[in-house]
């Protein structure tokens, strides 16, 4: 019996593991990659966690999750790495 369920951000768009999303984080927005799509919500790692106490993963409700793409990821991933 499959339970993977379905799960789309908030443009109606399918996510899937691996995507990199953008999610609301304590007034501040997070990037990261889908790491894991539980039943109801999706675990989200953050790209570019440099300190010990910041949390590795997130669990976030997938309606509250923009799909990114492209050059804005990779811009993204360069300006974090410090290249």
């Amino acid at each position: 019996m499959n339970l993977e369920t379905e799960h789309r951000d908030k443009l109606g768009r399918l996510l899937k593991k691996g995507d990199c999303v953008a999610v609301p984080q304590q007034n501040k927005l997070m990037i990261g990659i889908i790491t894991k799509l539980n039943n109801k919500m999706i675990r989200i790692e953050k790209i570019g966690a440099k300190r010990r106490w910041e949390p590795l993963g997130v669990n976030k409700y997938a309606i509250d999750s923009i799909k990114l793409e492209g050059p804005d990821v990779t811009m993204y991933i360069l300006k974090e790495s410090g290249t």
